[in-house]
C-alpha cells in the first residue's frame, strides 16, 4: 500500500525532512517562513520529524504548528503527505513512498539502524530493553513490512520521559553530543556509518531503488553507490543544512535552501538527476 508512482501526485513534487517544529532549537521560529519553500509546489512531502509528538512538553505546541502548516499548504494549494519520524510517529500510518515505479524510495532514516537513534540518552538509558526487543522481532522475519513495525515498536521504547532543558533556541544543543562520550561516539559511528547502511538497507529491501531520500541523521550530502544515489535532506536545526528534493517531468533536482528577511527559500540546485520510469 506504500507504493505510488510519481504521475499519482500532481507535480512539482518537494520533499523535505526534520523541520522539528515546536522543538525548542528549531530553526523555524515562525510556521510562515516556510511558504516560500511550499509555494509553486503542488505536493509536497514531508519526510519525518516535522513536528515533535514524542516529548509530551512540546506535544502542544507541535500540535499547532503543524495545524499552521496544513493551512499554509491549503492556501498554497499543496497536498502534503507525512511520513513518520521518531519525533514524530502518530503524524502518518505509512513508513515509507515508492515514487516513478519504484526508482524513488523515500523513508525517514530512523529504521536504518535497529537501535532508531543510538545517540540518544533515551537509546543509553534503555539500550537493554531495545536490543531484547529488536532480537525477539528479528527471529520472526525481517522484510521490509515487519521491518518497519520493528521500528515503530523501538521508537516506542524511546520516546523521552523529559524534556530536555536546552534553553532559548538551544544554546546547549551542539554541547550536549560531547556528553555522555558513548553519546559522541554513537553519533560519529553513525555518520560515518550512514551511507554504506543506506546503500545495504535499499539493496536488501528494494534494490531497485536509483534514488534513495531520507533525513534523521542531520548529515546533508548527496553520495554515489554504483548507480544508486543516496541524498540525506539535512535538518532546519544547528549544526545542518536543509536540503529540499524537486521532482517534475522526469527530473530530480536537489536544491539548497537559503534563508533570509525572516524567511526559507528555494536555493540553487547542487545535484539534477534524470529518474527512469
Amino acid at each position: 500500500m506504500n507504493e505510488l508512482p510519481a504521475n499519482g501526485m500532481e507535480e512539482p513534487i518537494r520533499i523535505l525532512s526534520d523541520l522539528h517544529l515546536a522543538h525548542p532549537a528549531s530553526k523555524v521560529d515562525r510556521v510562515e517562513a516556510l511558504r516560500p519553500l511550499l509555494a509553486g509546489a503542488r505536493t509536497v512531502i514531508f519526510n519525518g520529524d516535522t513536528c515533535e509528538q514524542s516529548c509530551w512538553e512540546w506535544r502542544e505546541k507541535g500540535a499547532e504548528d503543524l495545524a499552521t502548516l496544513k493551512d499554509i499548504c491549503a492556501e498554497e494549494g499543496v497536498t502534503p503527505v507525512f511520513l513518520p519520524g521518531n519525533h514524530d510517529p502518530e503524524i502518518a500510518d505509512l513508513g515509507w513512498l515508492e515514487l516513478a515505479g519504484g526508482a524513488i524510495f523515500i523513508t525517514h532514516g530512523h529504521a536504518l539502524y535497529s537501535e532508531v537513534a543510538p545517540w540518544t540518552h533515551e537509546f543509553l538509558f534503555r539500550k537493554d530493553e531495545v536490543w531484547k526487543l529488536v532480537e525477539k522481532r528479528n527471529r520472526v522475519g525481517n522484510d521490509l513490512s515487519h521491518h518497519w513495525e520493528t521500528t515503530r515498536l523501538v521508537t516506542e521504547v524511546l520516546k523521552p520521559k523529559v524534556a530536555r532543558k536546552l534553553g532559548k533556541k538551544s544554546d546547549n544543543y551542539l554541547l550536549s553530543a560531547l556528553w555522555p562520550p558513548e553519546r559522541c561516539y554513537n553519533i560519529l559511528r553513525v555518520w560515518l556509518t550512514m551511507v554504506a547502511t543506506a546503500d545495504r538497507f535499499a539493496q536488501r529491501h528494494r534494490p531497485q531503488t536509483e534514488l534513495f531520500l531520507f533525513g534523521h541523521f542531520h548529515r546533508p550530502g548527496v553520495w554515489e553507490r554504483g548507480s544508486r544515489s543516496i541524498i540525506n535532506t539535512g535538518a532546519f536545526m544547528p549544526g545542518s543544512q536543509p536540503l529540499v528534493g524537486e521532482l517534475r517531468d522526469g527530473w530530480f533536482r536537489l536544491r539548497d535552501v537559503e534563508q533570509g528577511d525572516g524567511e526559507f527559500r528555494l536555493g540553487a540546485a547542487r545535484s539534477t538527476m534524470r529518474i527512469s520510469e
